[in-house]
């Protein structure tokens, strides 16, 4: 039987908070205000508008909206979408 590891004399790793499920924040792209949030797990099953594939149950994604909708905030709420966090990091936008 192989001994355990003591994870308190493992080396430092920084946190990758970009992975944990975060509070939403402002980012522009192409002259857009978005809201971004990180979620570390999906709870149904989404697709990706940046890939077309879908986003598993369980999966951390990144939930995207405008900040001001065509028809003002509830529009752009109701228009958010889940992205891959390698596809919203890309760069593509809808």
């Amino acid at each position: 039987m192989g001994r355990r590891r003591n994870k308190h004399q493992q080396p430092f790793r920084p946190l990758d908070l970009d992975r944990l499920a975060s509070m939403p924040r402002a980012v522009s792209r192409r002259g857009q205000t978005y809201q971004v949030q990180h979620l570390s797990a999906a709870a149904k099953t989404y697709v990706c508008p940046g890939c077309n594939h879908e986003i598993a149950p369980g999966s951390p994604h990144v939930v995207v909206w405008k900040t001001e909708g065509d028809y003002g905030f509830d529009f752009g709420v109701e228009a958010r979408r889940h992205w891959h966090p390698y596809c919203w990091k890309g760069g593509a936008s809808s």
